[in-house]
């Protein structure tokens, strides 16, 4: 392996096939090296959206010549010419499978989709091929700490408005411009964007956008471009596409976005579904394909991303079954400990003695017989697993039973609605196949491997079929990494029922979501608090709830609320002053808008959050009866700092009077004047309880009085 080998940077032109005109087009940067001292004469790749591209190099690699072919047939003919500028990032690195030395580093970095599928041939004739892997997300997700959203112009009749853009929802920004349109998206505090994510809408293709420019700035004055895309396209409805940012500023960070919308598909209107913000690009799990040396005969070459695991991140790969029962067993005590008894009421009492939900392991005779009556060799984690332990019980809150080796067996195909389509000839619903089931039946879910879905080190995926998901669930590399996703589900799980497995941290981590909370770093502050959430704390679940409820989640809030404060540690947490005056509100606030408390009510709407609210916090059943909801939520304000009030009572008199642009300019103003007059609040939840502000505090709004450093604090690099 050459650490040192270089990487190939390009200045690009474009010419349509059948034009004489060249155009400036995006840099193109790749590395291929697999420790071969040949330098690469051909590269080839083709990406998620189906363009292809096939350059050629000059001697020297000084140049290119090539030919790229969009998703959409459109050809063009491509030159290169060698540039000095850097990549704007590193090399994927692979291990090697199958015991082999080495690695692969790749980088294909040309401002279209990730690349699916490389090609190479090299100089002294030798070459190959692989397909890779994408891992499931994309990191680094910045779209939390977008302050607020403004569009060049809306459908707001429809509905159709910018901060759609914002949510998970099949709703959509529309602007009646065929070119021209605009979002511009203010951040929190200055962020790098390296990878962005545009959402088609759900018809009309001709509204789709065609070329556009990304622009950033510090000022929302002097703007720097940072990505340009022309003859893009959507094939799909409601289809996300990701773009890495390619402009020289790449890596730079600034406080305010622009999407810049040059022209779309034809139709007078402009429309989009989804955008999406990323401080990374999207990363690899795996290559497979093949490698031929000059003169020999082509040999399979399979790779595995290093630092991709199997089973908990961070800790050592549960492929050997000293390593699983190490981990089981810390597994078992932990169930043990924070279980109720009716919850583990099969477990038997020389189980809990031993500490130990499990069985003896498999000897290899056993397993090896498994394989034989299968006719494969199982995945290693899968395999190691059972000669630890043959068959488990309770490895998760929803699977009760892990299937010893002589009840492993193959799924048929019309299996719990595994597969779908005619009878003659069925179609797997995201399954390779042929599947094995692991498990018994569990809470109406089977865990299942996928033999057709195998990984370089030989790992099958692994997947939950339940009968209350949308099809699979979340595809895991193996086995181990299904283990280990469900064991920190039943972690967080039992932490939110206030029984937590590691408790230890959480009033830091709640301390440290308060701090960012306050900054305005609402992404950090969910983080923080969902982590001191499974760690048990009550407070935590609360806070996370409140600030959900600014972040477009609105019209749900009622729903999380009931979710959170059916828990006692929560409510106690909270206190009775505070559920009183802020969690109540709104939840009523939230459950009027959302059209379900005005026909119940409003003892039985609050009651049915369903914990044990303190007495004397409701109105009794006479007086509910007939309650003025607004009058009551009124009544109950808490007092804000003074500053603060003051603006409120202006903004109230404002939009009293229909000027609600104004208002909001008041109450924007006195937001960094606002502070917690106790440890738990951290926004100024007036603003979506408050009957006088209703039509004032749209979510765009919400989203920014969240995203303002309050209380003394200020926003990272200000």
């Amino acid at each position: 392996m050459d650490d040192d080998a270089e990487v190939l940077a390009f200045t690009t032109e474009r010419r349509r096939l059948g034009s004489r005109m060249w155009e400036g087009h995006r840099r193109i940067a790749v590395l291929l090296d697999t420790g071969a001292s040949a330098p690469l004469s051909r590269l080839h790749w083709r990406d998620r959206d189906g363009a292809e591209t096939d350059i050629g190099f000059d001697p020297g690699a000084t140049g290119f010549s090539g030919l790229r072919t969009e998703g959409d047939g459109t050809a063009f003919a491509l030159r290169g010419r060698r540039s000095e500028q850097p990549p704007a990032r590193t090399p994927h690195r692979f291990r090697q499978a199958g015991g082999e030395e080495g690695e692969l580093r790749l980088l294909v970095e040309d401002g279209g989709a990730p690349a699916a599928r490389v090609g190479w041939t090299d100089a002294d004739g030798g070459g190959g091929a692989v397909v890779l892997r994408s891992a499931a997300e994309v990191g680094g997700d910045l779209t939390g700490r977008i302050r607020g959203v403004a569009v060049s112009g809306e459908h707001s009749a429809a509905g159709e408005v910018g901060e759609n853009l914002l949510d998970d929802t099949a709703a959509k920004w529309l602007a009646f411009k065929s070119c021209g349109a605009w979002v511009l998206f203010t951040m929190a505090e200055p962020v790098a964007v390296h990878h962005y994510v545009l959402g088609s809408a759900d018809d009309c293709p001709g509204r789709d956008p065609r070329a556009w420019a990304l622009k950033g700035s510090l000022d929302a004055r002097t703007w720097t471009v940072l990505d340009t895309r022309s003859d893009e396209f959507f094939p799909d409805r409601q289809q996300e596409r990701g773009f890495d940012v390619t402009g020289s500023a790449v890596g730079a960070a600034f406080r305010y976005l622009l999407l810049e919308i040059r022209g779309n598909r034809g139709d007078p209107a402009t429309q989009l579904n989804r955008v999406r913000l990323h401080a990374a690009s999207p990363e690899y799990e795996s290559f497979s394909g093949y490698r031929q040396e000059p003169g020999a005969a082509p040999r399979t070459y399979e790779g595995t991303a290093v630092g991709v695991g199997t089973g908990p991140a961070g800790e050592q790969p549960l492929i050997t079954a000293q390593r699983w029962r190490a981990y089981l067993a810390e597994y078992s005590a932990d169930m043990l400990r924070v279980e109720e008894e009716d919850e583990l009421s099969g477990v038997t009492d020389e189980q809990r003695a031993a500490g130990w939900l499990g069985y003896e392991g498999a000897p290899e005779e056993r397993i090896a017989d498994l394989e034989e009556r299968l006719g494969t060799r199982l995945p290693p984690s899968y395999r190691s697993f059972l000669a630890a332990s043959d068959g488990w019980r309770d490895v998760s809150a929803f699977m009760y039973e892990l299937l010893s080796t002589d009840a492993v067996d193959w799924a048929d195909d019309d299996d719990f609605g595994l597969f779908s389509g005619a009878d003659d000839e069925p179609e797997p619903s995201g399954l390779q196949g042929p599947v094995l089931r692991v498990s018994g039946e569990g809470d109406a879910q089977y865990w299942l491997l996928d033999a057709g879905d195998v990984g370089p080190d030989g790992e099958w995926a692994a997947y939950i079929w339940a009968s209350w998901y949308p099809g699979l669930g979340e595809r895991h590399r193996s086995f181990a990494d299904l283990v280990a996703a469900e064991r920190a589900a039943f972690e967080k799980l039992k932490g939110s029922d206030g029984l937590p497995v590691r408790p230890d941290g959480a009033d830091e981590l709640l301390a440290e979501g308060r701090r960012a909370a306050l900054r305005g770093d609402v992404d950090d502050a969910l983080k923080a608090f969902e982590s001191a959430e499974t760690k048990g704390s009550g407070a935590a679940a609360y806070l996370k709830a409140v600030l959900s409820a600014f972040l477009g989640e609105f019209r749900f809030a009622h729903h999380t609320l009931r979710n959170t404060l059916c828990h006692a540690h929560v409510v106690e947490a909270v206190g009775a002053e505070q559920l009183g005056t802020e969690a109540v509100p709104l939840f009523l606030a939230a459950a009027g808008r959302a059209g379900s408390a005005s026909a119940a009510p409003l003892s039985a709407a609050v009651r049915s959050l369903g914990g044990d609210l303190p007495p004397g916090l409701l109105p009794d059943e006479s007086e509910a009866a007939g309650l003025d909801t607004d009058a009551w939520i009124s009544a109950r304000r808490t007092p804000e700092s003074p500053a603060f009030e003051r603006a409120l009572e202006s903004a109230r008199a404002l939009a009293a009077d229909g000027a609600h642009d104004e208002a909001w300019s008041a109450i924007r103003r006195a937001l960094p004047e606002w502070y917690p007059v106790t440890e738990n609040r951290i926004a100024p939840v007036v603003l979506l309880t408050d009957p006088a502000l209703r039509g004032l505090v749209t979510p765009r709004r919400a989203r920014e009085a969240v995203c303002t450093p309050r209380g003394g604090y200020s926003a990272p690099g200000r």
